[in-house]
């Protein structure tokens, strides 16, 4: 009994309730029991409503150790569902089985079983708190669950302990774990992204009623296009990860990067600037989660690499008083798009106008005006109509400094075929592999070195030539491929006409000395 009694004192630390403030006046409710025990919660949230159900009876055992308390029994009947937790001896009395325990508190199974056996049963008392320190006063001696929207606590109450004080750990914030997600952050220009804004909620911050809150969305200049709220849920239970207790608001969009969602009941008298608002009832319960999902489409002058395009989500919460107030910390997601080049230049490093490329995606037809094409996202160019289409292309010709710039892609390795050589030169015989890679640069400059013989080497060489690509405020890796001089050999890989001719030749000569031997033969 002295370790049972142990266990049980040690539960008033396990606190699992909602609250807000302490207050110096107090609300005190009664029972019909009328005992000599009470439980008071310290620090009580406003809004939030309290709950204590008997679980177990509870007295003095007969036996007393000099120098202790008496010691406390637990009796009554063990509820099936919590058969696994607590046991009876022949007794009659009740302990605690190993399943209840995590060391000196309850388990997480415990108390799970402990929730769902009070949502069963009708409270000894429950009180909506007024924010002030709360106390359930006449309680009879026993082993009681405190209950509320989204936590429980387990606690006795006897003679050696009548009066059980315990304090809200869970207290939550008016805005606590915000987060913001993107369903992609390695995008291609014209790519449709989804963003998911998040954060559990409450309807006091203290004594002051939450009447609205406010979620400003201000995305990278120049970064985003038709942003579309697409929902906005109010979660009940806390757990997002399931449907059952959900509430779908009606959709609003962003006004001025801006969504304000009233969070109690309101009433306006009064017309202009003699207009004054009242709140009632909160709109929903303490303590859950909103969450608003948009879509947004990658714009063609989104930010290539460095930093990428951040968007910053500001929360605020306004109360009852007109008040606001912003959450302090800092939420934000960024997303990345990046580019590539691919440079011509002939046997001694000179720039290569000519060379026609296929791609393997499309991009615009007419480059922005920083040169550089931009890609389309395979899937939103695959929507476009006939016309639309028309605007872009997968085939392109290195101008005259021979350098092609693409951006607004993922990043990757691609693929590029010369379907044809400037004239004069050979064409090449394979495809050459072109990276958008992350450099977290906003600039370029490279300087790829060649042998003699314009095969790519590690450094300079006395022989060789050196090929400096420098790109301004576009972070691309570029390649340099060389195209050499020459007829273009037959994709068969035979000899040519060259034979023929020699072969022709050969015979002409063949048939001119037969015809002279025949004559000398006719004169003899």
């Amino acid at each position: 009994m002295k370790k049972m009694k142990k266990f049980f004192a040690l539960l008033i630390a396990m606190v699992m309730v909602l609250g807000m403030s302490t207050a110096v006046f107090a609300q005190t409710v009664g029972t019909a029991a009328d005992g000599k025990g009470s439980i008071t919660i310290s620090n009580a949230s406003k809004g939030e409503t309290y709950a204590v159900y008997k679980l177990f009876d509870a007295t003095n055992s007969a036996t007393q150790t000099s120098g202790e308390s008496d010691s406390i029994a637990y009796t009554g009947t063990i509820p099936e569902s919590l058969s696994a937790y607590f046991t009876k001896d022949s007794a009659g009395n009740i302990t605690a089985t190993d399943a209840a325990k995590n060391g000196d508190s309850l388990s997480d199974a415990a108390i799970a079983a402990l929730k769902a056996w009070a949502a069963t049963q009708t409270a000894t008392a429950s009180v909506v708190s007024d924010g002030t320190e709360l106390t359930f006063a006449g309680l009879d001696y026993g082993y009681y669950v405190v209950t509320t929207t989204q936590g429980q606590n387990a606690i006795s109450v006897d003679s050696t302990k009548p009066n059980a004080t315990i304090i809200d750990k869970n207290t939550t914030p008016p805005i606590s774990n915000p987060t913001k997600t993107v369903d992609d952050d390695d995008v291609y220009v014209g790519q449709t992204v989804t963003y998911t804004v998040k954060f559990a909620t409450a309807n006091y911050d203290g004594t002051k009623q939450i009447v609205s809150y406010t979620v400003k969305d201000t995305p990278a200049a120049n970064s985003l296009e038709n942003i579309t709220v697409t929902s906005i849920i109010v979660d009940n239970d806390g757990n997002t990860a399931t449907t059952d207790d959900q509430t779908t608001l009606t959709t609003q969009q962003f006004v001025n990067n801006t969504i304000t969602i009233p969070w109690a009941e309101a009433t306006t008298s009064g017309e202009g600037d003699e207009a004054t608002t009242t709140y009632g009832a909160s709109l929903y319960k303490n303590g859950t989660t909103l969450i608003i999902t948009y879509t947004a489409k990658v714009a063609a002058t989104a930010a290539v690499d460095g930093a990428g395009n951040t968007n910053e989500v500001e929360i605020t919460h306004k109360t009852d008083d007109n008040e606001d107030h912003p959450y302090e910390q800092e939420i934000k997601t960024t997303i990345y798009t990046y580019a590539l080049a691919i440079k011509k230049v002939d046997q001694k490093g000179q720039n290569l106008a000519g060379a026609v490329f296929e791609l393997p995606f499309y991009v615009n037809k007419t480059p922005a005006a920083d040169g550089a094409y931009v890609a389309i996202d395979p899937t939103a160019y695959a929507a476009l109509s006939d016309a639309d289409k028309e605007n872009y292309t997968n085939s392109l010709t290195t101008p005259a400094d021979g350098l092609i710039k693409i951006k607004g892609m993922e990043q990757g390795t691609y693929s590029f075929t010369e379907t044809a050589a400037p004239a004069g030169y050979n064409k090449l015989t394979a495809p050459v592999s072109v990276a958008a890679t992350k450099t977290g640069a906003t600039t370029t400059s490279v300087t790829t070195y060649f042998d003699k013989d314009g095969k790519q080497v590690a450094e300079h060489t006395e022989e060789g030539f050196d090929v400096l690509v420098s790109i301004d405020d576009l972070a691309a890796t570029p390649i340099v491929v060389v195209n050499n001089t020459g007829t273009e050999l037959p994709s068969t890989g035979g000899m040519g006409t060259t034979m023929f001719y020699v072969v022709g030749a050969m015979l002409v000569i063949g048939a001119g000395v037969v015809m002279i031997t025949r004559r000398r033969m006719s004169s003899n």
